[in-house]
């Protein structure tokens, strides 16, 4: 029990607790096709929402559905990102994880528990994809972002 400074009389109820605005952790999904996207060599944004502004980026992981390919026409690269254009996933074949085999794969993105390598957002952003050095011309996957909004 405290004691009311202003009457000196003895109260039960706590003092208030400081207000703390509640933070929610929210899931993005971005979607890549090639049916609908193609997969020239350029940055593009992939279908999906924009992430807020002040946005932090704990978790990434990607849903194959169809390897990416190209047609025998080289060695494609893909980057993924948010706030740079590799942020999410550095520049990797096709060929190699995380794109080379169907079903769930970590990104190179944050990880949980590792808020040093957490992403804050600087403005609303979508998630860039960029094709390097040869065209893809098959593929489908979807891009998970678990993210929290703070000040």
């Amino acid at each position: 029990m405290s004691l009311n400074p202003i009457t000196s009389q003895e109260e039960s109820v706590p003092a208030p607790l400081i207000a703390r605005k509640a933070v929610a952790k929210q899931t993005a999904v971005f979607e890549y096709d090639f049916a609908k996207q193609g997969g020239a060599i350029e940055t593009f944004f992939l279908k999906g929402p924009t992430l807020p502004d002040n946005a932090v980026v704990s978790d990434c992981w990607i849903d194959v559905i169809t390897v990416p390919g190209t047609g025998g026409e080289g060695t494609a690269a893909i980057a993924l990102g948010l706030e740079s254009t590799t942020d999410i996933q550095t520049s990797t074949s096709y060929g190699g994880a995380p794109y080379s085999t169907q079903g769930l794969a970590d990104l190179a993105g944050p990880e949980p528990g590792t808020e040093s390598g957490y992403i804050k957002l600087t403005a609303t952003r979508g998630l860039r994809m960029t094709i390097a050095t040869a065209r893809v011309t098959a593929g489908k996957f979807f891009v998970i972002v678990e993210y929290t909004v703070t000040d």
